[in-house]
């Protein structure tokens, strides 16, 4: 019991803190009178993934973003179908964030909210995390981008939780684009892996495009959900 009140305080802490962090944001930036347009996507994928493991039992996946963005600052969410040991169909993301470019470099910060919806009760479902991105182009075809992820509270029984991944994108025609990335998933009491993947995305029109990519983990004695994957979807952007 003291357990379960110790993480609901947390939670509360996190809800205020985040809550506090987007409003200092909106104070400090000079929002204009009128917002960029909402953009969003929907698709479908072979499998759905989040940091390297396949979470959607290998089945095909149903998945859509929105976004909205103005001078800087955005809100998203994202939700796409999924599956989990403790019963989930579904996983849910929700965002809020503040982008801009500093001279080369482009910079990305944002807190998250995920949700593993339907699951059995009891299971720590819902928690928070704090992702910042740093992103460059180093040459007219080769752009570079480090990001780190942090959760205080992650999934399950874990604890405080990292994910930190770099990328690299090669531009190889005007609608073919190369990327490779390595990431690092290192957990407060629960599974450490490192896991990698690489593939070329194609735009088929300005708003259609098709991913074919590799996934893989060093951790295959852990379960299926960390052996090697060929993953392809195919998305619309509006």
């Amino acid at each position: 019991m003291k357990q379960n009140a110790d993480k609901i305080l947390t939670k509360t802490k996190i809800s205020r803190l985040s809550i506090a962090a987007a409003a200092s944001a909106i104070s400090l930036a000079s929002i204009p009178a009128s917002a960029d347009p909402v953009t969003g996507q929907i698709g479908i994928a072979s499998e759905y993934l989040g940091k390297g493991l396949g979470k959607s039992d290998e089945d095909l996946a149903l998945f859509g973003s929105v976004r909205w963005q103005t001078n800087g600052l955005y809100a998203s969410g994202f939700a796409s179908q999924a599956a989990s040991s403790k019963g989930s169909d579904a996983e849910v993301i929700v965002a809020a964030g503040y982008a801009r470019d500093v001279g080369a470099w482009s910079l990305d910060g944002q807190v998250m909210y995920r949700e593993m919806l339907n699951e059995t009760n009891g299971v720590d479902s819902g928690f928070f995390e704090w992702q910042g991105d740093v992103s460059r182009d180093l040459t007219d075809r080769l752009s570079a981008r480090l990001r780190l992820n942090y959760s205080p509270d992650t999934y399950g029984g874990g604890d405080e939780a990292w994910w930190t991944e770099a990328q690299a994108t090669i531009t190889l025609t005007s609608k073919d684009k190369l990327s490779v990335a390595y990431g690092l998933r290192r957990i407060d009491n629960g599974t450490d892996y490192d896991a990698w993947n690489i593939g070329v995305k194609h735009k088929f029109t300005s708003a259609v495009a098709g991913d074919l990519r590799w996934y893989d983990t060093d951790g295959h004695t852990l379960g299926s959900r960390y052996e090697g994957r060929l993953v392809a979807s195919l998305s619309y952007s509006f």
